[in-house]
């Protein structure tokens, strides 16, 4: 029941939005609210980030915050809580900077390449675009040239040095555009994609249009998984796989 009032409640969210903002929604391929968005960074982090220490939880203020200073689409600075949908980019800029958040990255470090590398791509959601990594205490994206300390105003890095310490902080798959490879979709887990072209960029099963949620509540609602295998021509796995996930999110609520 929660499911379906939820994304009840993003479909309202979005309606609304369309008849009083003038910004063109087009872009919008993948929509997510706050909280929504703050569920899948939640599942996701402690896979994304192998270290002891405890993490900071993620909330919707976390987000709301991050968009308030600019580190996502200009736009959104300004755009009220309520009337607030985040896009595919945003998503993936947001996974970037918890990701960075946990690894001890500082705030200051942070905006310092957040700036750097707008300026140097002229893209307006640039921890949305090629591959970002860290060292703990600073910001790389791997361009070219090879590797540039993107918070220290794009120094080039020697990779045999630093090579060692540096860890991918996301897993996505890129595609061209404006002259950039920005994030074209993201797998948070084995057999579940999430493309902002497919339901929204709901999370689905890979290679289909069928959205794990509704797999979930198909099986909790007593569908066996034969059932569901030949209903949706699904394997063992796909379906084990999507089960998974959904309790991933299930947890990521609770924490």
């Amino acid at each position: 029941m929660f499911l379906f009032f939820y994304n009840d409640t993003k479909t309202k969210i979005y309606n609304q939005v369309k008849m009083i903002t003038t910004r063109d929604l087009s872009e919008f391929k993948g929509i997510y609210i706050a909280p929504e968005a703050t569920l899948y960074l939640t599942a996701t982090l402690k896979r994304d980030v192998h270290i002891e220490h405890p993490m900071y939880p993620i909330h919707s203020r976390n987000l709301i915050r991050w968009m308030r200073v600019g580190l996502m689409s200009p736009e959104l600075r300004d755009v009220p809580g309520r009337e607030l949908l985040i896009g595919f980019e945003d998503l993936v800029s947001m996974r970037v900077i918890a990701i960075l958040r946990a690894l001890g990255v500082s705030w200051k470090k942070i905006h310092k390449a957040e700036d750097w590398l707008r300026e140097k791509t002229g893209y307006p959601r640039p921890f949305a675009i090629e591959r970002v990594w860290t060292e703990t205490t600073d910001v790389f994206v791997e361009f070219h040239e090879g590797f540039i300390a993107a918070s220290r105003g794009g120094q080039l890095a020697f990779t045999e040095i630093i090579g060692q310490y540096l860890q991918s902080v996301h897993d996505m798959i890129f595609a061209p555009r404006n002259g950039v490879n920005v994030a074209d979709s993201w797998t948070p887990h084995e057999d579940v994609m999430m493309n902002p072209r497919i339901q929204f960029g709901e999370p689905c099963i890979k290679g289909t249009r069928i959205r794990t949620r509704i797999i979930c509540q198909l099986f909790k609602g007593g569908d066996s998984m034969s059932y569901l295998m030949r209903a949706f021509e699904l394997s063992n796995a796909q379906i084990e796989h999507a089960l998974e996930w959904e309790n991933r999110l299930q947890t990521a609520k609770l924490t």
